[in-house]
């Protein structure tokens, strides 16, 4: 089915040139669009530039008399397989909503707090491995240094000159031969000097062992001595045991060992050939062999020169990347290197240009971060140098790791959300056991935090983690890609997962005594507070809006795909007749989208806007079918407007949403001026979230598919007078191009992989066509058919 899905989507891409004829100019416009560059090496983390395949990740620095390379395993976690769950728990369910349904909120979370929670309260963090440090013999002063990403394909390349010779260095991970490969070279024989070696935190080192072309390092898993991270949870016993090894190719000179090291002198050049393996097999099991997974990996490259392990890369990683191109702004910028176009931008000036690379960065964090096999992206995406990082770069599924993977389906890389699916696969076993133990019900349930050990208790305390809804706002992301897609197979396998989750919910949900709706007992609106009746501070509340609207997310997603796939007809009645008698959105006295049952006045507030769910990323409300409620949503972003990081995201698709490109612009404009690093990566707490989620509402206010038609630029950001867009998907198996001029649309070429009849909206204008499976429609400003439909053979 995946390979399925992708070869059509990459035959999609590298035909849309040739058949969209209206956009072949500016898609051949820079052919190095995605390439980010540097006057000088990284001197913080949020400098350096990713690379990844999903399973081993490398932040390179580019240093030129030393390297540093820092290392990553996406499986490579603190503690060990742990059941969270607290056998005793459940006795005290029915005496928490007994004390909600009394409105005495703050004895329920007291009682939450003091009974409600896993064992231990915390769960574990992503942890480094360690660097590959390099070290250069014969470089003095360094003149024409320049380091690069390519975003297209995934290299680094880092070049200077030092006493008259030209160096070159080339770095990349490659998911389909699971290396990293490093090359350096010089243009003057027998000038490459290096010596390799590894660094890691001192309590993970077992043993460093350096024999003939070969260098290895060993590890375990350790508690850091008395450091603590009250969001970490101690543990004891045996951890994950890990290897990195490394075989190192040279060309000409001489190589010498040390006990922990290669000392490589006068080479022509040397080729780097390095992978990271960990016992972790699954979440209950950590008995694999790292070392017998290196040795393997290492042995079927032997016999690939650079050339062919370069290649393999690069279609592979271009094949991901190369399906969207975002031009606009003056492409002319490029040739200024990064710190003086941020620091252009951080003093007020625009660049649209740079936007758009900002835009690719999360695409590409995304296709480096997560691809079949692997972990998914946390909150680091996959990035760490921290053995207590922040929050523990978890999975923290009450925004965070949904805004991960927003991009994946509407940014064209459908595929790399597999880690995700994989992942809620894995909770919804484990959530099934604590649904049964905590709550007494069926189906699954996680609440606001997931670990690599899949814990699904609640965690933390009341005023964070008492939220039941976390894996249901989860499957949303299952139903997207098949919303995309449209793939059958996909839906069946995972059908299980939507209804297990449905099925907790209306397992646990109870007749409210006031109004009498359906509501989840007690559950809360994300690290939001409110003054109750009595004017008391309290966090946990009876159906907060955010659950009322994922519940109208999931029930309806469960309705649909039991009528697809012919089953459950009478679990399906059982949602119809629950959707009926949910609470209603309301509008509350402040004129904003009610955030709770009651119009309670808004106490504490964290960062989290929650009730907007039901604008975006749900769609059970929307601008045109719903316009009293859209205009309370316009209010309420009038009114908060974002401060930074991943809020700046969710901004700019409600804004897109709202149909408001002067306000996607400044939100755009907020977030450039204060959220990206060097490496256009979100610097706060180097949170990966921001990033990703940019990309996805930047792509939100070009196309959007969720009312039921294609919009075409309905929040183009003010600003990006001319430009194009090539390969965004839209729901029901479309790719989309569009080009505009003068803020205004052009032409737009929409590819149906299944073909139907779909309505296309600009502006005011709406029209319906009928695309054949497989062809391409080509539709100017007016949405009139500009040339003959085209199929793709």
């Amino acid at each position: 089915m995946h390979a399925l899905l992708f070869s059509r989507r990459f035959f999609a891409a590298i035909t849309a040139a040739a058949l969209c004829v209206g956009l072949r100019a500016s898609a051949a416009a820079d052919a190095r669009d995605m390439v980010v560059w540097y006057k000088q090496p990284a001197q913080r983390w949020t400098d350096a530039s990713p690379l990844g395949n999903g399973l081993t990740a490398a932040m390179v620095f580019g240093g030129t008399n030393t390297e540093r390379i820092a290392l990553n395993n996406s499986s490579f976690w603190s503690g060990n397989p742990h059941d969270y769950d607290d056998p005793n728990a459940g006795k005290y369910f029915d005496q928490i909503k007994a004390l909600m349904t009394e409105q005495k909120f703050s004895e329920a979370e007291k009682m939450v707090d003091d009974h409600f929670w896993g064992i231990p309260k915390g769960q574990q963090a992503y942890q480094p491995i360690g660097d590959l440090s390099l070290s250069f013999d014969g470089v003095g002063d360094v003149e024409n240094y320049r380091r690069e990403l390519d975003m297209e394909t995934g290299v680094v390349k880092v070049t200077y000159r030092s006493g008259g010779i030209a160096y070159t260095r080339e770095a990349f991970i490659s998911y389909p031969d699971r290396v990293l490969v490093l090359r350096i070279t010089a243009d003057k024989p027998g000038s490459v000097s290096v010596e390799t070696s590894f660094k890691s935190p001192s309590q993970f080192v077992d043993k460093i062992t350096a024999t003939p072309g070969k260098l290895v390092l060993n590890g375990s898993w350790r508690k850091p001595g008395s450091q603590t991270n009250w969001l970490i949870a101690p543990v004891e016993g045996e951890g994950l045991r890990f290897e990195v090894a490394m075989a190192a190719r040279t060309e000409g000179g001489q190589t010498t060992l040390t006990a922990d090291s290669l000392r490589i002198q006068k080479a022509d050049a040397v080729t780097l050939i390095l992978t990271t393996a960990t016992s972790y097999i699954n979440y209950h099991d950590i008995t694999g062999d790292p070392a017998a997974q290196c040795e393997k990996i290492l042995a079927d490259c032997a016999n690939k020169d650079y050339a062919s392990l370069r290649n393999r890369h690069e279609a592979d990683f271009r094949g991901l990347m190369g399906r969207v191109h975002l031009q606009v702004g003056d492409a002319a910028q490029n040739d200024k290197p990064i710190e003086d176009r941020l620091a252009a931008v951080k003093a007020g000036t625009r660049d649209p240009n740079l936007e758009a690379w900002v835009f690719q960065l999360g695409r590409y964090i995304l296709a480096a971060s997560s691809r079949a096999g692997g972990q998914p992206a946390n909150l680091q995406g996959i990035w760490d140098e921290d053995v207590l990082p922040p929050w523990g770069s978890k999975y923290t599924i009450n925004i965070n790791t949904e805004m991960n993977y927003w991009p994946a389906e509407v940014c064209n890389l459908p595929e790399c959300a597999q880690p995700l699916f994989d992942m809620i696969q894995d909770i919804s076993k484990t959530g099934a056991k604590t649904a049964k133990t905590y709550y007494g019900a069926g189906g699954w349930v996680t609440h606001h935090n997931i670990d690599l050990w899949r814990g699904t208790a609640p965690v933390d305390a009341a005023r964070f983690g008492m939220w039941p809804v976390g894996g249901s706002w989860l499957c949303q992301s299952i139903w997207e890609h098949y919303a995309f897609g449209g793939d059958v197979d996909f839906l069946k396998q995972y059908y299980p997962v939507l209804k297990g989750s449905a099925q907790f919910l209306l397992d646990i949900m109870i007749v409210e005594p006031k109004h009498h709706w359906l509501v989840t007992p007690f559950s809360m609106s994300p690290e939001h507070g409110y003054f109750d009746a009595n004017g008391q501070t309290a966090v946990l509340s009876p159906a907060p809006t955010m659950d009322v609207a994922i519940m109208r997310e999931l029930f309806p997603h469960c309705i649909e795909a039991s009528k697809t796939l012919g089953v459950d007809a009478d679990f399906r009645a059982r949602l119809e007749d629950a959707l009926k008698q949910l609470p209603p959105y309301q509008i509350g006295s402040s004129g904003f989208v009610q955030e709770w049952i009651e119009d309670w006045k808004t106490g504490p507030q964290g960062h989290n806007v929650s009730p907007n769910f039901a604008f975006y990323p749900g769609s059970s409300i929307t601008l045109r079918g719903n316009p009293e409620f859209a205009a309370a949503y316009e209010k309420w972003m009038e009114a908060h407007p974002p401060r930074g990081g991943f809020i700046v995201s969710w901004g700019i698709a409600m804004w897109a949403r709202l149909e408001r490109g002067d306000q996607v612009a400044k939100c755009i404009e907020a977030y450039m001026g204060r959220g990206p690093g060097l490496n256009l990566h979100n610097q706060g707490s180097n949170q990966s979230d921001a990033s990703f989620g940019l990309a996805a509402a930047v792509a939100e206010a070009l196309v959007q598919s969720h009312a039921g038609e294609i919009s075409l630029l309905p929040a183009l950001p003010a600003g990006w007078d001319d430009g194009s867009v090539t390969g965004l998907r839209a729901r029901g198996g479309y790719d989309v191009s569009v080009q505009w001029k003068g803020g205004k649309l052009q032409t737009a070429d929409i590819h149906g992989l299944k073909g139907g009849a779909i309505k296309v909206r600009y502006g005011q204008k709406t029209s319906t066509i009928t695309i054949k499976p497989g062809a391409t429609v080509h539709l100017n400003a007016d949405l009139a058919t500009a040339s003959k439909e085209r199929t793709r053979l």
